[in-house]
């Protein structure tokens, strides 16, 4: 399964000093918080303007005079809380330049000071949680968000899912999914990435069905997210439900979702797997060459190597040999090796075009192929067949010298050495 990071980066940080002169007009955002939250105690007039200054800059784009006025503030200023905000202010400087891990620490010495009014001191441990997450410290970071939880007292659906995310990081599957119902719970109109991460939680603890169930939903919502259907037939193929997987990948396909190369071969292939555990695999095959010829027809598939093998071998589930032959030897000029000739020759020599047969084999062998000596043993029961003698004993003698082909080769040879065939 995909893994998902699914970081919920709301506004990192609230980079206005004008709340510190009527933040308590405004309704408090952690009503049921632990924490007591400090008096300010910023007096100083010109500390307040060169506070302000320095966001006047950051929220300008101005970084660097932002980054100078807040370094005097941390400076000169006696005030814990200018100093807390002006952390505030220089690690929404690293943020912003994707400096992510250098802001982490700039953010805790913040809290540490324990000026900051409730709402800013707990949207600032948020972001230290998300920002470990970002950057990969998963257990910091979850140690972090349920202590805003708990401190804090409030409950979103954006913090669950971060939750969920961060228990999915740490294989902790069970905890996963019950933090990612919490959050569909408190917001139940949420992204599909959550429908996502919910999914793939379901799947880490082999629970397919769930799985399925959740994507299945997905899909009905989004029924062209190639991606959401891709991870359905991913769900169902790990459910060994492959009959299900072939019927999304094939009303995928009839939809006029699937209109790529890799579509259209990975859903022939998918046909071959499900005919090829069957007891008549010839209906699917046949499938799979309907496919994968509509899309040369299209030209949505191009010549090469793997669209030929794969159609060749699905004239041959289908019955058709001569079609399958027809097939290889197109492909043959785009491989890299002999391993497509291989395939043509032993069809062919199975088809009873002995002479043709050999002639297709041995130019494999030139090319090379993976199964030398089972090369030779075909092209010598094809001498056997054209009653060349002679020739069968030296290709039976090559087969010899594999220790796939080795028994069986010598067993022919003691006969043909005998006088007999």
């Amino acid at each position: 399964m995909p893994r998902f990071l699914l970081l919920l980066l709301t506004a990192l940080l609230a980079v206005n000093f004008a709340y510190a002169k009527d933040g308590d007009k405004k309704a408090p955002e952690y009503p049921n918080a632990k924490r007591e939250s400090p008096r300010n105690d910023l007096r100083s007039e010109r500390e307040q303007h060169l506070l302000q200054d320095g966001f006047n800059a950051l929220n300008s784009g101005k970084d660097a005079k932002a980054t100078d006025d807040l370094n005097k503030v941390l400076k000169d200023s006696e005030s814990k809380y200018a100093k807390a905000m002006a952390l505030r202010g220089l690690a929404q400087i690293k943020i912003s330049a994707g400096d992510d891990k250098d802001a982490i620490p700039l953010l805790q010495q913040a809290l540490d000071m324990n000026s900051l009014p409730n709402g800013d001191y707990f949207d600032t441990m948020l972001t230290i949680a998300q920002l470990q997450a970002q950057d990969g410290q998963w257990q910091p970071a979850l140690a972090t968000l349920q202590k805003w939880m708990t401190e804090g007292g409030k409950q979103t659906g954006e913090a669950y899912a971060l939750e969920g995310n961060i228990y999915y990081r740490l294989n902790q599957f069970p905890q996963a999914v019950a933090a990612m119902k919490q959050a569909f719970a408190l917001k139940p109109a949420a992204p599909d990435s959550w429908q996502q991460l919910l999914m793939a939680s379901y799947a880490g603890m082999n629970d397919f069905s769930d799985a399925a169930k959740v994507e299945e939903a997905v899909v009905a919502k989004n029924p062209d997210d190639k991606g959401a259907i891709q991870n359905l037939v991913n769900v169902y193929i790990q459910a060994k439900e492959p009959d299900k997987a072939l019927k999304v990948m094939a009303d995928a396909k009839a939809r006029g979702v699937y209109t790529t190369q890799a579509d259209y071969i990975n859903l022939a292939k998918m046909y071959l797997y499900v005919g090829q555990n069957q007891n008549d695999p010839k209906p699917d095959a046949l499938q799979a060459t309907q496919v994968l010829e509509d899309g040369f027809s299209k030209h949505i598939i191009q010549p090469g190597y793997e669209p030929y093998e794969l159609l060749g071998k699905a004239y041959y589930l289908a019955g058709d040999e001569s079609k399958a032959i027809a097939t290889l030897a197109k492909g043959a000029p785009y491989a890299k090796d002999g391993e497509l000739d291989f395939l043509r020759a032993q069809l062919l020599i199975q088809d009873q075009k002995y002479s043709e047969g050999r002639t297709v084999m041995r130019s494999a062998l030139k090319r090379g192929v993976k199964r030398v000596g089972a090369a030779w043993a075909l092209i010598g029961n094809a001498d056997l067949a054209l009653k060349d003698r002679k020739d069968a004993i030296t290709a039976f003698e090559k087969a010899a010298q594999d220790p796939e082909t080795h028994a069986q080769a010598e067993k022919v040879l003691k006969q043909l050495r005998g006088g007999k065939k």
